[in-house]
């Protein structure tokens, strides 16, 4: 079960898009408390001194020094001081398309988790602080950096509670279909099979694995294929005829669309990132890229010869996978094919890859509503 929690989060963490609307450090005297609100963005906070309580759609909980929390979108929510000592506490609320609260629901993310006293945590609300009131037109990088840092300061600290998801028949399901894709990515896939592997109506389906993966089950099958691609470009000789045909695509058909997602062809990206078998004896080699010489004419934006190159071929480490022990993620979408075939050659589909963008696309967000009040002392503002 823990595969498929991964999939989802790692899927929507992909297309995140959050931006600070908020932010700022505030101080409570003892006794204080706000009363229920229910915010309409998403809220970081990182308590500094002293406890507080938080009440989440009626569930409290207590939050100590090195308490870090994200209190979702669209909840009813209080807090208050506890005990007689003043809390102090760095906050930001920004708007995202985590998704909605049914999701976050789901995915049983705690309110809150232990970080300590770390002052990089500190200096990441600072930023976010600094970025939100600076008119600088670089600001709003700054502060999204700062955020997303935070954020995945939080997620690493939450523990899958895998017996709660056991008993989700939904997660059952759809782990299932994950893992006949998976065995199965060099035969032709329908949606009716998958529809079938999951017990729903196909239409159902679709918006269902769309919302819950973030991706409709066409593009995801193509991502699977490619990243298997990948893994196979990089640790075998195998030819890429023999790749195509174990990702269920044609050969020509795989060297279009792994052009499309990497910027080279499967024989440039072999020799830039293949050999990965070879990596320990190539650890003198200064990291950061790939090594490009008189001997290794081959560069990212693919202008060299497709000739081999004689003798070892050097190696670079490559980026995380979408699953554990599979092949490096692939990013952007594959190519929109008929609705109800997932096909295995590139004659099944014409469809532009506008429409494929737009049917995977979340949807606008909406404004943050403006803050209102001046709270608590330091830069004078503080949580609604």
């Amino acid at each position: 079960m823990e595969r498929i929690y991964r999939i989802i989060l790692e899927q929507h963490l992909r297309r995140l898009n959050a931006e600070v609307t908020l932010a700022a450090w505030s101080s409570f005297a003892p006794g204080s408390s706000l009363g229920c609100s229910r915010p309409h963005g998403y809220k970081l906070v990182y308590v500094t001194k002293g406890t507080c309580w938080f009440e989440v759609d009626g569930k409290r909980a207590l939050f100590k020094p090195g308490t870090l929390s994200m209190l979702p979108a669209g909840t009813e929510q209080s807090c208050g001081v506890s005990g007689t000592e003043p809390v102090e506490a760095y906050w930001a609320q920004f708007d995202a398309n985590l998704g909605d609260t049914e999701l976050i629901g789901m995915l049983k993310l705690p309110v809150c988790v232990d970080v300590g006293g770390d002052p990089d945590i500190v200096r990441l609300f600072e930023a976010m602080i600094e970025s939100f009131n600076d008119s600088a037109i670089t600001s709003v990088l700054r502060s999204k950096a700062a955020l997303y840092e935070v954020l995945a300061r939080f997620l690493e600290k939450c523990r899958v509670d895998e017996k709660a998801i056991a008993n989700m028949d939904l997660f059952v399901r759809l782990g299932n279909v994950l893992d006949y894709i998976d065995r199965h990515l060099a035969d032709n896939l329908t949606l009716e099979e998958l529809a079938k592997m999951a017990y729903l109506h196909p239409n159902y389906f679709v918006s269902l694995f769309k919302n819950l993966i973030g991706l409709p089950p066409i593009h995801y099958v193509n991502m699977r294929r490619l990243e298997k691609a990948r893994k196979l470009l990089e640790e075998t000789d195998i030819h890429v005829s023999e790749i195509a045909a174990a990702v269920g695509m044609q050969n020509h058909y795989l060297s279009r669309l792994f052009k499309q997602h990497t910027g080279l062809s499967p024989t440039r990206y072999r020799k830039l990132y293949g050999g990965r078998k070879a990596l320990t004896a190539d650890a003198t080699r200064p990291a950061g890229g790939p090594h490009v010489s008189a001997a290794n004419p081959v560069l990212p934006g693919g202008t060299a010869s497709e000739a081999d190159v004689p003798g070892q071929r050097p190696v670079v480490p490559c980026n995380g996978s979408a699953v554990p022990g599979e092949g490096p993620f692939v990013p952007g979408q594959g190519p929109a094919v008929p609705e109800r075939v997932l096909p295995k050659d590139a004659t099944a589909g014409k469809a532009g890859l506008a429409d494929a963008a737009a049917d995977s696309d979340f949807p606008e967000r909406s404004p943050v509503p403006a803050a209102t009040g001046t709270g608590g002392a330091g830069y004078g503002f503080r949580p609604d």
